[in-house]
């Protein structure tokens, strides 16, 4: 296993994570912003999307 499917797999469990518990850290101005699921629906599941894609793109592609 590399060092990029490793991260894939660790970012993919964090998204899972996430999606279950409601709360996402997101990447927002300067620094970044927890997201939650009840407050924002669209944009969390919009992070939740691009982390998914993000971790199979690491497990497969690199």
């Amino acid at each position: 296993m590399t060092v990029f499917q490793t991260l894939g797999a660790l970012l993919g469990l964090y998204t899972l994570y996430a999606a279950i518990s409601g709360k996402v850290y997101a990447k927002s101005g300067p620094w970044g912003r927890t997201v939650a699921r009840e407050q924002s629906p669209t944009y969390f599941w919009v992070v939740i999307a691009i982390y998914a894609g993000v971790a199979l793109a690491l497990a497969a592609v690199f």
